[in-house]
């Protein structure tokens, strides 16, 4: 968390003030910000912001905090970087789960586009295992029921996730969160009319599926199981199963726990019909917490208690922990929104002010190959260039008689058959446990659920998907 750039940060965006920064990548900058109450917000901005008050009305200042995405300033000139950005808006909104933080408000039409969501008070999973080790066997596997239940959630409503990975798994008090949906799409759309072409491939390449780097289009659900597979093997490690060499040779075991063994044998698999479901996913990690005499509840806890004693949440600004607002700051607000909203914006908007107008099947197959940014490889060969969002990969030609080792930014290369299960660690059948899963039982926010029933309604009423 670094302070604002006064030379090119605002103040305000929308109803939010920024009040630190958090990041940026090549498509887009991440701020901390606090949702500035106005009274005399009308139903109609209301509306086209598609803002939502958190639940309990007012709150604490802490539960007035939000993460606000703006689009790089050289990129608001760009049609399709703008139909991403909404895209994003769209996938957020669409998840309806505690394990997804809520959309707060969005304005992706506004001369500088922007949304805000639920900030998450607490270190990301790579951050976490990088400066206080890897997880025993109770502490991953609460880690792994809970980004079950986020990717249930994520493919309930037909979306993919597709860059699911360490950095992108936030570990707050209420347990794990999964961020960015910058490179979600609806499965049901990915059709012969994506832009993707052969040999390219989108998502983090140590923690995506084979499918995904090398057969884009067909990828589905279990592309999202094994990056949650690769992302539970970082947990236990420190590294991703593949750091260095190609899919179809077995993952060094090295550290991962006898338990994890057979079920993560299943999973790092080449072929995407040999993986277990969420739901058989579900049920092999209350397996191995009945092998070690673990329930979820107690596993739940020892996660928190791992998080709580590593104390590595960011340290948040003064202003984030005050309900006080300068006037100064209200009335740049106001005036914010007054200028994002536009006249002719009819009641409600079009719908959510985050459905584009452009046709369904284009804008969720759209890829933006001129101005993405290089992919974060968190822990790939030396010289892998880093970014935030995925690499466009290019895997290397072979000639006849040519062994040709994969670069460092390379996709794995594919073999002759699909890799198989460590012989030495073969499946196991699944047993349910009786303790059901904690988040399971959970109901979803007051606000995640206004957000969903608005997406509906706009759907019902749009008639393009």
């Amino acid at each position: 968390m670094k302070p604002l750039e006064t030379d090119t940060d605002p103040r305000v965006v929308g109803p939010f003030e920024l009040l630190a920064r958090l990041g940026q990548g090549g498509m887009g900058l991440a701020y901390l910000a606090r949702w500035i109450p106005q009274d005399g917000l009308d139903a109609e901005q209301a509306a086209a912001y598609h803002v939502v008050e958190p639940d309990g009305g007012s709150g604490t200042p802490q539960s007035r905090l939000v993460v606000v995405k703006r689009i790089q300033p050289q990129l608001l000139d760009a049609a399709q970087a703008r139909q991403r950005f909404a895209r994003e808006i769209d996938s957020i909104a669409a998840v309806v789960s505690d394990r997804v933080p809520a959309l707060r408000g969005a304005a992706p039409e506004a001369a500088e586009p922007w949304f805000a969501m639920d900030y998450v008070a607490g270190p990301s999973l790579h951050t976490m295992v990088k400066e206080s080790g890897t997880f025993p066997v109770g502490p991953c596997a609460a880690l792994g029921l809970a980004l079950v239940d986020a990717l249930r959630a994520i493919h309930g409503t037909g979306l993919l996730h597709r860059d699911l990975k360490p950095a992108n798994v936030v570990l707050g008090p209420d347990g794990p969160m999964v961020l960015d949906f910058g490179l979600a799409t609806l499965i049901e759309k990915r059709t012969s009319q994506a832009i993707t072409g052969p040999g390219e491939a989108w998502g983090t390449w140590p923690y995506a599926s084979y499918e995904q780097l090398h057969h884009f289009q067909d990828a589905k659900e279990p592309a999202d199981v094994y990056s949650l597979g690769a992302t539970l093997f970082f947990a236990l490690t420190g590294r991703p199963p593949y750091p260095d060499h190609a899919l179809p040779t077995p993952p060094s075991w090295n550290g991962v726990p006898p338990e994890f063994r057979p079920l993560l044998g299943q999973i790092l698999v080449q072929a995407p019909s040999h993986r277990p479901d969420l739901e058989g996913l579900e049920l092999g990690l209350y397996d191995l917490l009945a092998q070690a005499d673990l329930t979820a509840d107690i596993a739940v806890g020892q996660l928190k208690a791992r998080v709580k004693t590593a104390d590595l949440a960011p340290e948040l600004p003064p202003e984030a922990l005050t309900d006080h607002v300068e006037p100064v700051v209200r009335e740049l607000a106001r005036r914010a929104i007054d200028s994002d909203v536009t006249p002719d914006t009819p009641q409600g908007g079009r719908g959510p002010a985050y459905l584009p107008d452009a046709d369904a099947d284009a804008f969720f197959d759209f890829i933006d190959t001129d101005e993405i940014e290089r992919a974060e490889a968190d822990d790939a060969q030396p010289g892998v260039p880093k970014g935030n969002t995925p690499t466009v990969v290019q895997p290397p030609v072979a000639h006849p008689g040519e062994a040709v080792p994969p670069p460092a930014d390379a996709a794995p290369q594919a073999e002759p058959e699909a890799i198989r299960t460590p012989t030495d660690h073969p499946p196991q059948s699944p047993r349910p446990s009786e303790d059901p899963s904690p988040a399971a039982s959970q109901k979803p926010p007051r606000a995640a659920l206004r957000v969903a029933e608005r997406l509906r309604e706009a759907y019902a009423h749009g008639g393009s998907l």
